[in-house]
């Protein structure tokens, strides 16, 4: 099995990408993967669009795929979802979510689905007037969930410009699936996730479903649209069903070959000064969350570069030895002769802290464990050199960052492009585990550019371009660049090219014993 590295999600009739924010905003805290929405012909901003056949539909729908994706569908999207997957040669999808999808939306052949009738008149009502029945739909997705009003104002509040021919060949094409073939013969892993209350998908249903041999979880409390009631629960299920597709995959293993990194930083070392703005930023702000009375004897500048942060902890602690730590001995040769604030330089890994147990009363790291993905190994290391009254204070990054460059390279080709980082869910979890206690938080900072080639000669700047293992070598084509900069031009704000940040905060001590 390749390793996932998308999710995409696919929404329901009557609905578009937006009520998946919720979704995306809690499965963004658990799983640094890519988030993708697609819209159906017809609907959000595809809403000018006309419904083709069913043939055509699945087809476009694939070719929108990226690679090595799970793709996750809700009500209708499930339906297409799974008639997706199943289409022989795709290579595409390792994995299919469904969420409150039906394998008959209509009921035949004794399989319990919405009576014909009540369909029919549902219809009917939808062509006489298309707003009023959306407007019924809302409250019949809302329909016994422990939310049900404030999920019925959240859905009414997105009020859709109606397409009502493609909407009405939309529901007629939802009457004419039939997957009940598919539950048995789909050769990918599949999760099919239904709420208990659910007023559209009958639990005669789902047990039926489940007979079939299919992979089944109900969930309590909830109607037709969990994702958007308990996003939170819908995000873990994604998370574990991911991890069992690739347990050996980006999530748990190592991206970045760490003699890469350090070259990269290392050839950085003159230039990163003049391009490090956000470095510099959160470096200063990870400061401030420093309290003047820690009597920090011994300091660690873990992931110390070109010394800046060594600079104002000598200012916040001038009476502590500071040990200045990089994995790249190109940086630390500079920040001896540039900025010579430390009182000692080591060349080491993170991971391997060449430090003696219970020494260091301040790990103090600024944007440079991001490189880090064995988390249990980190922590376990930061814990055994700290002091009994030692802290820890970290800025990293998570996966939201360089988002929109991500957004657009996907536009391009299907290639790893931009890091990848954890998110700040396995942060939390390897410092609960290492018993390191105390504020671990994120932030979201938002910068702009002038043009693509100001960011990419930044990012070359301070040696954070693409060092995927992934990554394809070798010269980036002048005609994919173009492609990418006319992707991009698509999300100019009136400031420019916005470039998103996630910074991970964590201000952490032994049991929690923060001063």
């Amino acid at each position: 099995m390749s390793q996932i590295e998308n999710l995409v999600f696919l929404h329901g009739w009557g609905g578009d990408k937006g009520p998946w924010q919720p979704l995306l905003e809690a499965v963004h805290e658990q799983l640094g993967l890519p988030l993708i929405c697609i819209e159906l012909p017809g609907f959000g901003e595809r809403r000018e669009q006309a419904w083709p056949r069913l043939e055509v539909l699945l087809q476009q729908l694939y070719q929108a795929l990226p690679q090595n994706c799970v793709l996750v569908g809700h009500s209708l999207g499930g339906m297409l979802a799974l008639q997706i997957a199943a289409r022989p040669g795709q290579e595409k999808i390792h994995g299919v979510v469904t969420i409150s999808a039906n394998a008959c939306f209509v009921e035949r052949d004794n399989w319990p689905g919405m009576p014909r009738r009540t369909f029919d008149r549902f219809r009917s009502a939808f062509v006489q007037d298309p707003y009023a029945t959306w407007e019924r739909f809302c409250a019949l997705q809302s329909h016994g969930d422990n939310a049900m009003r404030d999920l019925v104002k959240q859905l009414k509040a997105r009020k859709p410009n109606i397409n009502p021919g493609a909407w009405v060949k939309a529901l007629d094409c939802l009457a004419e699936l039939d997957n009940r073939d598919l539950l048995q013969s789909l050769e990918i892993p599949a999760l099919h996730l239904f709420g208990k209350r659910d007023a559209l998908v009958p639990l005669a249903a789902i047990e039926e479903i489940q007979a079939y041999g299919a992979a089944v979880e109900v969930m309590e409390g909830c109607g037709h649209k969990p994702q958007l009631s308990q996003p939170r629960q819908v995000a873990e299920r994604l998370r574990h069903f991911v991890e069992s597709l690739s347990p050996s995959s980006a999530l748990a293993s190592e991206p970045f070959d760490k003699s890469a990194v350090a070259r990269s930083f290392g050839r950085a070392a003159a230039s990163y000064d003049d391009c490090a703005h956000i470095q510099r930023a959160v470096c200063r702000q990870l400061m401030k969350m420093a309290e003047r009375h820690w009597e920090s004897r011994i300091i660690v500048d873990l992931g110390s570069g070109t010394g800046f942060g060594s600079e104002l902890l000598r200012q916040h602690f001038p009476k502590a030895k500071i040990i200045a730590l990089d994995l790249a001995e190109d940086m630390l040769r500079f920040a001896r002769t540039e900025r010579p604030l430390a009182d000692g330089y080591i060349t080491a890994d993170a991971e391997q802290l060449p430090l003696a147990d219970g020494t260091v009363d301040l790990v103090f790291s600024s944007m440079a464990l991001q490189w880090c993905y064995r988390l249990p190994q980190l922590f376990a290391e930061l814990r055994r050199v700290l002091s009994p009254a030692g802290q820890c204070l970290v800025a990293t990054l998570g996966p939201g960052t360089l988002a929109e460059l991500r957004d657009s390279w996907a536009l391009v080709d299907s290639g790893v492009h931009v890091n990848r980082f954890l998110p700040l869910a396995n942060w939390r979890e390897a410092a609960a585990q290492s018993q390191l206690c105390g504020e671990v938080l994120d932030e979201q900072r938002l910068l702009h550019f002038d043009s693509l080639r100001q960011l990419m000669k930044e990012l070359k700047g301070v040696g954070a371009h693409n060092i995927n293992r992934a990554a394809k070598r070798g010269m980036t084509g002048r005609a994919r660049l173009q492609r990418l900069a006319e992707a991009y031009e698509g999300l100019r704000q009136p400031k420019g090219l916005p470039v998103s940040y996630e910074v991970i905060y964590m201000k952490l001590a032994l049991g929690g014993n923060q001063g």
